[in-house]
Formats: C-alpha cells, sequence, structure tokens
C-alpha cells in the first residue's frame, strides 16, 4: 500500500520545562487517496496530532522531543513553507482561528497568492468554488459577522482553493445542521475523486462519516491509536470499545415527548431581527414561549439567526416586536438586572474567559455572586466543580492551552458558577465526546430540576435535542416552529 504521510515516535508536549505529554511515543503510516477519521475522547491529543503532522506544531509552539514526519517520501522539516502548502493544508477546530482577511473574497484571494496562482485566474477561481459550496452571497460579508457554520463552510472553501494532496480537518461538520454536514461531504468526495486528495478528519460522530470514510481509527490516551480497521461494514462489532472509550455509538433515535404546560419565564411576540448591514429578516414576527424551569432547545440551518436570537436577548441586538422576561420588556430592563438573571456561554468560549488559569475562572464568578463568602470556602468549590467536569488536573493551566472540549466545558461551568436562572448555551456540547456530552447535559438536566434552573441552548444535534429538551423550536421560514408530539 501505498502512504500519504508516515509518522514514527513522536512524542510533543506543550511546555519546555515539565507540563503533560500530549503525544507519547506515537506510530501511524496514512494510506494515500483515502479518508480517515480519528476518533477519541476530548482531551485525548487529536487536535495536537493533527496540527503537528501538519507542521504548525512545534514551529510555532511546544516541543516536539521525539519522532520524525514524512509527507510523500519528504522529511515534512524540509518543506519549505510555500512548498507545504501544495502538500497538505489544515482546517482548524475554531474557524476563527482561520482567517487573515476581513471578507472572504480576500481571503480566499489572499491564499491563491500565497501559492503564486496567477492574478488573472483568481476571480474566476474564487467565484467557481463559492459557487460549487453555496456561499457566494458570503463573499463580501465580514467573516466576524458570519454564523459558526458559515465560518465552517467558508474555511472548507480556502482549503479546496488550495488544491493540496492532502487535507486535515479538525471537527469540519461541528457548527453545521445535518443537511448542510451532508452536501459538504458529497464536495469533499468528489474534490478527493478528481485529484486523488487524502483526507483526515477529526470527529466525534461516526454516523455523519459512515457513507463517506474509507475508516475509522480510535485514539486512547496521548495520542496513541487502539484501534483501526473500523469501516462502515463492521463498526457494529465495536460497540463495547466505542462505550469504554465513551465516544458516540449510533442508537436507536428517541421520540420526542413535551413535557405538560407550565408557566413560561421569557416569551417573544412579533420577533423580527435583520441581519448586519443586509438588511435582510432573520426572523420575522415570530412567536415562542420559553417554560420555566424546563430546558428549551432550538434548532436550524447554519446562518438561520440562532445565535443572533441569543444577542437580541442579551441586549446586544436591535428587535422589533417584544421579548419579555418574566412579563418585563428586556428594552427596558438594566444592563445589570438582566446579567443577574440571564447567563450564556458563547459559541467560541474562547471569546469569554477573564483569567489566565483554570481555576482562577470558576473562582471569579463564584466571588461575583458571593462577594461575602470565604475564600476558602470558594476554593474548595471551584475546585470540585473543575473535577465534576474532568476538569481539575488542569487547574494550573491558562484556559486557552486546553482543547476545544474542554474550553467548552470550563465556559459552562464559569456560568453555572454565576448562579443566574435563565442560560442561554450556544451549542454546549460542540467538539465534545460522548462522555462529555453526557455529564454536561446530566449536570444540566440537574440544575433545571432541583434548583429551579431554565435552559434554553441551541444545537444541530436533533438526537439530543429529543433526549434532553422539553420544548424543542425549530427556525423554519424566519419563524419559530414549535415541535409537536
Amino acid at each position: 500500500m501505498e502512504y500519504f504521510l508516515t509518522a514514527r515516535d513522536l512524542t510533543f508536549r506543550y511546555f519546555e520545562k515539565g507540563g503533560h505529554v500530549i503525544l507519547d511515543h506515537v506510530d501511524f503510516d496514512l494510506p494515500k487517496g483515502k479518508t480517515i477519521v480519528l476518533l477519541g475522547k476530548s482531551g485525548s491529543g487529536k487536535s495536537t496530532l493533527l496540527s503537528v503532522l501538519g507542521g504548525l506544531y512545534p514551529e510555532n509552539g511546544g516541543i516536539l522531543l521525539s519522532g520524525e514526519i514524512e509527507i510523500c517520501g519528504k522529511p515534512l522539516p524540509k518543506l519549505r513553507f510555500g512548498e507545504r502548502a501544495s502538500y497538505v493544508s489544515e482546517m482548524f477546530q475554531n474557524p476563527d482561528l482561520q482567517f487573515c482577511m476581513d471578507t472572504l473574497r480576500k481571503e480566499m484571494i489572499f491564499c491563491l497568492e500565497n501559492i503564486s496562482r496567477p492574478r488573472e485566474e483568481m476571480d474566476g477561481r474564487v467565484d467557481a468554488f463559492a459557487k460549487a459550496m453555496k456561499i457566494e452571497k458570503l463573499l463580501d460579508q465580514p467573516i466576524h459577522s458570519l454564523s459558526g457554520g458559515e465560518k465552517q463552510k467558508a474555511a472548507l472553501c480556502c482549503l479546496l482553493l488550495l488544491d493540496s494532496k492532502g487535507i486535515f480537518l479538525d471537527e469540519p461538520f461541528a457548527n453545521l445542521d445535518e443537511r448542510s454536514a451532508g452536501e459538504l461531504q458529497e464536495i469533499l468526495k468528489k474534490h478527493q475523486r478528481e485529484q486523488g486528495t487524502t483526507i483526515l478528519a477529526i470527529d466525534h460522530r461516526i454516523d455523519l462519516w459512515l457513507p463517506y470514510a474509507d475508516e475509522f481509527w480510535i485514539l486512547g490516551e496521548k495520542g496513541r491509536i487502539l484501534k483501526k480497521g473500523i469501516t462502515r461494514d463492521n463498526w457494529r462489532e465495536y460497540r463495547q470499545l466505542f462505550l469504554e472509550q465513551g465516544l458516540f455509538y449510533p442508537h436507536e433515535k428517541k421520540r420526542f415527548h413535551e413535557e405538560e404546560k407550565t408557566e413560561t419565564l421569557l416569551s417573544m411576540e412579533n420577533l423580527t431581527i435583520c441581519r448586519g448591514k443586509s438588511g435582510e429578516a432573520l426572523l420575522l414576527k415570530a412567536h415562542a414561549e420559553i417554560p420555566k424551569q424546563k430546558f428549551t432547545a432550538l434548532l436550524g440551518p447554519s446562518g438561520c439567526g440562532k445565535t443572533t436570537l441569543f444577542s437580541a436577548i442579551l441586549g446586544q441586538k436591535k428587535y422589533g416586536g417584544s421579548i419579555l422576561l418574566e412579563g418585563q420588556e428586556l428594552r427596558k430592563m438594566k444592563s445589570k438586572l438582566r446579567f443577574r438573571k440571564i447567563g450564556t456561554v458563547f459559541q467560541n468560549p474562547s471569546n469569554q474567559f477573564l483569567s489566565t488559569r483554570v481555576l482562577e475562572e470558576v473562582l471569579v464568578s463564584l466571588k461575583v455572586w458571593n462577594p461575602k463568602a470565604e475564600e476558602q470556602a470558594l476554593t474548595k468549590e471551584a475546585l470540585s466543580m473543575l473535577d465534576s467536569y474532568q476538569l481539575k488536573a488542569y487547574q494550573k493551566y491558562s484556559p486557552y492551552m486546553l482543547s476545544q472540549g474542554q474550553q467548552r466545558r470550563l465556559a459552562v461551568l464559569s456560568i453555572l458558577a454565576g448562579g443566574q436562572k435563565l442560560l442561554l448555551l450556544d451549542e454546549p456540547t460542540y467538539g465534545q465526546d460522548y462522555a462529555s456530552t453526557t455529564a454536561i447535559m446530566e449536570q444540566l438536566r440537574r440544575l433545571v430540576k432541583e434548583e429551579g434552573l431554565t435552559v434554553l441552548f441551541t444545537t444541530h444535534d436533533r438526537q439530543l435535542a429529543a433526549e434532553y429538551a422539553d420544548r424543542i423550536y425549530e427556525v423554519e421560514g424566519k419563524e419559530l416552529r414549535r415541535w409537536k408530539d
């Protein structure tokens, strides 16, 4: 078998002195022209491994203690930067880290300039790729105004432009609905057939990849490969291994059943919200009632306005109609009172961190809302909370050194420490393995039942919504459609 990449004895850590070894003597061969999907629990080193294989590390951080990487038979360190892009390109888990320019069109032209494409070819190539991925309308919009899913589509479009022999993808569909994910996978498969591209992807969900992947590999601790050879034909044989590793295993879908009628905490009447400068209506005269002390899920395709709705509730986005919290119009509520009642976790959790240490991040929230409590008692409580979310071992780390999955758990913890009664969670389980997803959702469910918390969360995972939500709304045709049993 011909291999695109070989990795031998890779050992890597982020700190020169001390600290955890993230990758520990990792060895494998990546077959040429195939699609391989890496599965593994949060914090197992998947994202770090991808960045080491692509040459981002150790050139831009961390220490490679041992190991060698060859791509198409050439040592990776000997490939010049411009030359390397023709061999491998990488899509980050956080698409905000991907972009250098302020619009997608400028970003795509910048990508082509970096591989010395003739100027006269650029405009046509940009338009053709944007059309193929159905994102023409995004070309001249500010990248910062795009939704998480739109940014992922934009980042993937930039990668395909480069015509690299290998493409590395870190959770490429995490912010996309199933339909959009399927469309992008078809584009990837077509590109692979035409170009012979090798695709190495990280994901937590095997079901999204079953029709497309040639093989699934399961990573254990510190990037070591536990099992290869899992395919669409034999994956059912590995149920026990999936469960032991805390991974998602496709199972019979649960039917949604709405709970009995209850008191309303948050209501929206004739709600109209528009997109940025374009003025396009995302929601038009929409109605919804969020029940008190219940779970409510908000579904909808990428870019439909779910995150923008959260911004309106938080007073950061103008809207028409009314949004009432306990009968009071939010426009008339003072900011201090609003944030005493409402907590939120952003789609990109790193945007909300305030501290340079994980423990301090939780302590900040505890101190703000418990000003008279003793430091020792708050520290003990913070450590207990970190332990419940498998983050205690990282208490002295910077939040920015955590994996995306760990960052999201920390953000959820920090908000829970604030004690607000309404939580807005934007994709709370994005980037999480099954065990971490279950821990987050069960903790929230406990707080809903025992402490009267009300949770409104967005998700693309319809099964997650059916399993945990007491009420479900879906953005359809600029309205909020309520699911029925």
